[in-house]
């Protein structure tokens, strides 16, 4: 870190291309890598200056009208702020809607392997990782803790976790399992269930089946094809979950569950995002209070408090998305008056 730091000490780079070399450097994925290269080219940077810009604009005019009331300047109009707050609200309430996309590209979108005792979970897991990761025997209840580990699949970062057999057990270390793996299922932002297509399903398998499409995208693996299959149910789901038959022991059937999880996980930003959204907490938290504090200068010119109150809101906004690139707000805000306007003559 020590040349990103000198870069941005020099002005070279600002925070978050600073950032960007480190995502750039730890990216597991070719997705992720574009990303971080995006953003270190001032993609990013370039999206909140926009908005940074438009508000020290409004700074700069109010106080040039008030520093300089001899100088023949624009009077400053509330109509004009009230339409300045509104554009630049709309424009960080963008940005931040880009948060979860932006984390998904870096560190993987959760994914949750779930179904009934020995369903060939793990099984599925080796075999999407190319390895033994995970302990596969006949034994029902062998994963007794979640198992994650991270793969690219259609395309996807996925980060892949392996969960406890779902079933009421006496056992309680199992059942501490049971309940890490329902709660990695209603976290998952896309879900796996197996069925058996050895044995019959069961009802439990159907209600598993209807809760995660409830809870994220879903795609139904019928594992343990290789064997001899149990016919599968007509199912009576709107909408339909893509259907995938799978022997992980074989491999047969991992490129169709490939297609089916670029089918199920919704249409996905395209390339002309790259290096344009948030990607950290440190991110977010940043723009989600600049835009807090515009929001109230927007409630608070309509409840018709003065323009200066109003701007102490907006400097704060400035102050936080400052902090995303280590932009100084005063000296903006200076600059601005006298490249703008011709005053002190």
């Amino acid at each position: 870190g020590e040349f990103p730091r000198r870069a941005f000490l020099n002005g070279r780079l600002d925070l978050v291309q600073a950032e960007a070399v480190g995502d750039l450097l730890e990216a597991s994925s070719r997705e992720g890598a574009r990303h971080a290269a995006g953003q270190l080219s001032g993609a990013l940077s370039r999206r909140i200056g926009g908005i940074y810009s438009a508000l020290v604009d409004v700074m700069a005019h109010f106080h040039a009208v008030l520093d300089y009331p001899d100088e023949d300047i624009d009077p400053f109009r509330e109509s004009e702020l009230e339409v300045v707050l509104s554009r630049q609200a709309a424009q960080l309430r963008a940005l931040l809607a880009t948060c979860r996309r932006g984390s998904q590209i870096l560190h993987g979108l959760r994914c949750a392997i779930v179904g009934r005792p020995n369903a060939g979970k793990s099984s599925l897991l080796n075999a999407l990782l190319g390895y033994e990761r995970a302990i596969v025997t006949e034994i029902p209840g062998t994963t007794r803790d979640t198992v994650e580990e991270t793969v690219t699949v259609g395309g996807t970062l996925l980060r892949l976790i392996d969960t406890a057999g779902l079933r009421d057990t006496p056992d309680r270390v199992e059942q501490m399992g049971v309940e890490r793996s329902r709660a990695a299922m209603e976290s998952a932002e896309l879900i796996l269930v197996l069925w058996d297509s050895s044995s019959p399903v069961t009802q439990e398998d159907g209600e598993l089946l209807s809760q995660a499409m409830s809870l994220a995208p879903t795609v139904l693996v019928r594992s343990k094809s290789d064997l001899l299959s149990a016919p599968l149910p007509l199912l009576s789901l709107d909408p339909m979950p893509p259907v995938v038959e799978l022997s992980a022991r074989t491999g047969q059937g991992l490129e169709e569950l490939e297609q089916a999880i670029r089918s199920a996980l919704p249409r996905q930003t395209g390339e002309e995002a790259y290096g344009e959204l948030l990607t950290n907490a440190r991110q977010e938290e940043a723009a989600s209070r600049a835009l807090e504090r515009l929001e109230g200068a927007q409630a608070g010119l309509s409840a018709g408090v003065t323009p200066d109150a109003l701007l102490t809101d907006v400097e704060e906004a400035l102050s936080a998305l400052g902090e995303l690139t280590g932009a100084s707000v005063r000296e903006d805000i200076t600059d601005r008056i006298f490249q703008r306007f011709c005053v002190g003559k």
